[in-house]
């Protein structure tokens, strides 16, 4: 028996799929999309993560202790006498970019080969260790090298700290399954070259110790402290890895709550597929029913062939999804490059537990979507069946009502939670349930639009029988309209967040960015803030006599503390010369807290700091310096917009207290009145920036390039809103071929009476539109509602950023002018279908 029942079940399946095989590749295709969009956003951020732990490893090597930082090299021969060290090395790091490859640059490793031979991970090809006794010789990664045409004895220029240096390539990293293998952009060379090439004579970046017994790694750590300076730490170097992974945690999670909204769109889409099955096959159902099958086997049936159709779109969406990541990979990496830490993703990571992820939530939408349509067509009586009647579904509209008022409170309640007591993850739950309500009330927005258009001044029998077929058809209809208008609504609430951001920075950058001229080293555009500014540059500006002031800017991670908390890694922002600036304090008062910044020796924190760490105005802060803890006042809370994470802006003078680094990383400048910037700018590049050392923006420019960073940093979430957007404009073709299959004797009966081929499809054409125009009012008013949600609940919670909520009407109007035709384009194959249908035939179903 159960042999017979799985042959039926297979028969039931294949000559459905036979008959409607567009239906099927639909289906399939969309299922694929969503999982896809899910998977590559999976495999991109394990990617980045992986990454940048390939990274550490290839510099850490196989060292079970690692002291971090800028640091004396003397350091080296104390520590490495301490009980329990079997082996220690030096390294020093810099990035350098190369100017002959624009974009493309190169991290830098200098090692110790006789120290660091036990510590190494990858083997060298070349000319031996005789690329040590050469300066500026350097071992190159293989791939990098083949890629462009650099063989051993070729050259490579160099920029580094404003300066062009020639590099020559006497060895080569070989492509393999060491970390370097994934780290093109990684170039090693004798310590001593290093140091000169990067300006870090007698300063190391990393100590890197192996121990006698692994076990012991915290005791011997405990037992270092002691020798090193306040601001160093001996830690192991996954630790770095952890620390990373949770910085970009919060950014992560928010592109994983995007692309699963292109599986809730599938969800619906499931819905309507499996409804058009149910409806296309009444007297097939009737007469399983009849021959003896039961409810429930028939509720099985439906929602077997889901998990068919499921799982055959799982399969083409890993597929898709592998393919799909190398796009969104590159995204994900220039966007984490912009705003959190350097990073080159060369390689995607694949690992089962994304594709084991993927394939639940696909299943998981999957049935979800497919259940109500399934017990539906199992409720239907064997004598409706066959008849051709189906019982019409109960419109449960008040209680819709009452579901969608709990979930505006839930969405309310959690959004206070999240901002108040947190965790910030429920920011998410508080969008999810704004979307979930506006979706049970597609329904009665779908009435709503069909009343609306019977009563239409001046519409015609066939605008009043679409709404009437809109109205009639609610169950089906409310569906389509809850699956485009959540599409709409995640467009619109990312829409109008981007621009409130947008102008948002732009208010921040009138008040922030006021010098005229910008000048820091070209190599610091691509490798972040790294490269110093030669002092020679900086005295020739402020001894020309058309520069009024110039400022200097740098910056460092420092560890920090506040409330008696564990201490933690923070940038810390150093100006000189910054006392004009207007920084957008929280609650006015500016020039006095300015003024405590630079002449009091207090500090402003940036709002993300202050969420971060707790912390308000007054308090007091923990700084571990090299000459020991420092306790600096807050002297208030900033808008900043520049990191995510925090940052502190402290004065050069408070700074040259406590470190003994003159290094500056950029260079604002103001003129004097009536002075141009464009003259001084070619006067510097012809002293100082030839060959394109510096980049030099002017206020205008400046702007610009802040702009373009900004819409870089939103370019996945493009991505993401417009594949959710194409899933649910596919829902309407569903939905359209559903309510033909429903109404293939009504068609007849028309055609009957004698309307036209061009009036029935007229007839499905109007319905489809007003589906469309349902959905872009409740999308639109969802939108808005999920915006603010967005601004000012999700932003605030997971970044500490105050964005004032802003409306681009135009395009918020516009909506309905391109959501409409695509509905129309989506309906006109069905439609085109209904119009077609024998008279004879259709007749008969009655």
């Amino acid at each position: 028996m159960a042999l017979n029942s799985q042959l039926t079940t297979l028969h039931f399946f294949l000559r459905h799929v036979r008959r409607h095989r567009l239906l099927a590749l639909l289906n399939v295709g969309s299922i694929a999309l969503g999982i896809a969009v899910y998977l590559a956003i999976q495999i991109a951020n394990h990617s980045a993560n992986r990454s940048f732990a390939a990274g550490i490893d290839l510099v850490a090597g196989k060292a079970q202790l690692e002291v971090r930082g800028d640091f004396d090299e003397t350091l080296w021969s104390a520590l490495a006498r301490q009980p329990g060290v079997l082996a220690a090395t030096g390294t020093v790091e810099g990035v350098v970019t190369l100017p002959d490859f624009p974009g493309e640059y190169l991290r830098v490793l200098g090692i110790d080969i006789f120290s660091g031979e036990a510590f190494r991970t990858f083997p060298l090809h070349g000319s031996g260790e005789q690329w040590l006794a050469r300066r500026g010789g350097i071992a190159l990664g293989e791939d990098f090298s083949r890629q462009r045409g650099i063989e051993i004895g070729g050259q490579l220029r160099a920029l580094v700290n404003g300066r062009i240096e020639a590099l020559t390539v006497l060895a080569l990293i070989p492509a393999g399954d060491s970390p370097a293998a994934s780290q093109q952009r990684f170039a090693v060379m004798d310590i001593g070259w290093a140091q000169e090439l990067l300006g870090s004579v007698g300063r190391l970046s990393s100590l890197l110790f192996l121990l006698e017994d692994p076990a012991r790694a915290a005791a011997v750590a405990a037992e270092m402290q002691p020798l090193l300076p306040p601001d160093l730490q001996a830690a192991p170097p996954r630790q770095r890895s952890a620390q990373i992974e949770s910085m970009l945690s919060a950014f992560q999670l928010n592109l994983t709550a995007l692309s699963m909204v292109s599986l809730l769109v599938g969800v619906f889409l499931i819905y309507n597929t499996i409804s058009a099955s149910v409806a296309r096959r009444r007297v097939e159902i009737g007469i399983l029913r009849a021959l003896g099958m039961s409810r429930r086997g028939v509720r099985a049936l439906f929602l077997g062939e889901a998990c068919v159709f499921g799982v055959l779109g799982i399969v083409c969406g890993a597929v898709g999804g592998v393919a799909l990541a190398h796009v969104l990979t590159r995204a994900v990496g220039k966007t984490i490059t912009s705003l959190y830490v350097l990073l080159s993703i060369e390689r995607t990571y694949l690992h089962p537990a994304q594709f084991a992820a993927a394939a639940f939530f696909g299943i998981a939408s999957v049935l979800v979507g497919a259940w109500m349509p399934a017990s539906e067509a199992a409720r239907i009586a064997p004598v409706e069946a066959l008849s051709g009647r189906c019982a019409v579904v109960e419109k449960r509209s008040l209680r819709a009502w009452w579901l969608a008022g709990i979930l505006f409170a839930t969405a309310f309640a959690a959004g206070w939670c999240a901002l108040r007591i947190g965790p910030p993850a429920l920011s998410f739950a508080t969008a999810f349930c704004v979307l979930a309500a506006f979706a049970l009330l597609a329904p009665a927005a779908t009435c709503f639009m069909g009343m609306l258009a019977t009563r239409a001044p001046g519409a015609g029998i066939l605008l009043r029988l679409a709404a009437e077929n809109l109205h009639r058809s609610v169950h089906r209809n409310g569906i389509t309209v809850a699956a485009l208008a959540t599409a709409i609504a995640m467009m619109v609430g990312l829409m109008v967040m981007i621009f409130s951001f947008r102008r948002s920075v732009s208010d921040w950058i009138e008040g922030s960015i006021t010098a005229d001229l910008f000048i820091a080293p070209a190599s610091n555009e691509i490798a972040g803030l790294g490269a110093a500014v030669p002092p020679a540059a900086q005295a020739w500006l402020e001894a020309r006599p058309e520069v009024r002031e110039v400022d200097t800017f740098r910056e460092q991670s420092v560890a920090v503390s506040a409330g008696g908390r564990a201490p933690e890694q923070a940038l810390l922002a150093v100006v000189k010369g910054a006392e004009g600036r207007r920084l957008p304090f929280l609650g006015g008062d500016g020039e006095r807290k300015m003024a405590l910044v630079f002449q009091a020796s207090g500090v402003a924190v940036s709002e993300p700091f202050a969420r971060r760490f707790r912390v308000r105005s007054g308090d007091t802060l923990r700084i571990e310096t090299p000459r020991g803890p420092a306790e600096i006042l807050v002297a208030g809370i900033y808008s900043d917009y520049t990191r995510d994470q925090g940052v502190m802006l402290i004065d050069r003078k408070t700074y040259e207290r406590y470190w003994d680094d003159p290094r500056v990383f950029s260079l604002a400048v103001y003129l004097r009145s009536g002075a141009a910037s464009e003259p001084l700018a070619d006067a510097f590049r012809a002293e100082f920036s030839r060959a394109g050392e510096f980049a030099i923006y002017s206020n205008r420019a400046l702007r610009r390039r802040i702009f373009a960073i900004f819409d870089q940093t939103f370019a996945v979430t493009y991505i993401l809103r417009t594949v959710a957007i194409v899933v649910a404009i596919a829902g309407i073709f569903l939905s359209v071929t559903t309510l033909v299959a429903e109404r293939v004797r009504e068609i007849g009966a028309l055609r009957a009476v004698g309307a036209s081929r061009g009036q029935v499809r007229a007839l499905f054409m109007a319905e489809a539109g007003l589906i469309g125009l349902a959905a872009s009012a409740l999308g639109v008013a969802a939108g808005v509602l999920l915006a603010m949600v967005l601004t000012w609940v999700v932003n605030p919670a997971f970044f500490g950023w105050t964005i004032g909520l802003h409306f681009p009407w135009p395009a918020l109007l516009a909506t309905p002018l391109w959501i409409v035709p695509a509905t129309l384009l989506a309906a006109w194959y069905p439609a085109q279908r209904a119009s077609l249908q024998p008279i004879a035939k259709a007749v008969r179903e009655e």
